[in-house]
């Protein structure tokens, strides 16, 4: 079943009030929504409260609530508004987030040699991403980590999904510059650009 269509049957369920679908809703998109957040508020224990607010409001609201076709797309949008709100209430405002740093799952490795250039080449990777433009960055994260479309990107930031696509040309050429300078094994490359 498509994940789209998975999670409508869930927000039904929702409404006619059951909880443990709210449940498993929450477990799908918690991880993925609160690491989205921390975009915004690069503080993940306020990106996670953030989060489980939007699903408050989700159960308080389940009745009222019209959500037809993407439930996803919804529950990104709510944690955007959710964020940007808290960001206009901080002082000073931040504008510039770019150092989120995200983690690349690597296969296990066998000796301490392999753990140490997995390492560093985590690390050249993280640095990498962080070096990208704010919106670039994001739409690069939204894509490759969180697993969304284009269509569900451009959405939830409120642009087209031509600019999303060259959001992602843009970011996957300075990844691929930045990472060719660093001495490692091509299929690492290739996972994280093709994925």
């Amino acid at each position: 079943m498509e994940p789209e269509r998975s999670d409508i049957i869930l927000f039904r369920q929702i409404q006619a009030n059951d909880r443990l679908a709210l449940n498993t809703l929450f477990a799908q998109h918690y991880e993925k929504l609160c690491r989205f957040a921390n975009t915004y508020l690069r503080q993940p224990p306020e990106a996670e409260e953030i989060v489980a607010d939007v699903f408050v409001y989700l159960w308080k609201n389940r009745h009222q609530l019209s959500i037809e076709k993407n439930l996803k797309s919804y529950l990104y949008i709510s944690v955007r508004h959710a964020a940007l709100a808290a960001l206009k209430k901080q002082q000073p405002l931040y504008e510039d987030i770019d150092d989120i740093l995200l983690e690349t799952d690597f296969a296990d490795v066998a000796t301490p040699e392999q753990t140490l250039v997995h390492k560093e080449l985590q690390q050249h990777i993280d640095l990498a991403i962080g070096a990208l433009p704010h919106r670039c960055k994001q739409v690069f994260m939204m894509s490759r980590f969180d697993d969304l479309t284009y269509r569900e990107i451009a959405e939830i930031l409120n642009i087209s999904e031509n600019t999303v696509e060259n959001h992602l040309v843009r970011a996957l050429g300075h990844l691929r510059k930045a990472l060719k300078q660093y001495r490692h094994p091509e299929n690492h490359t290739r996972a994280l650009t093709e994925a």
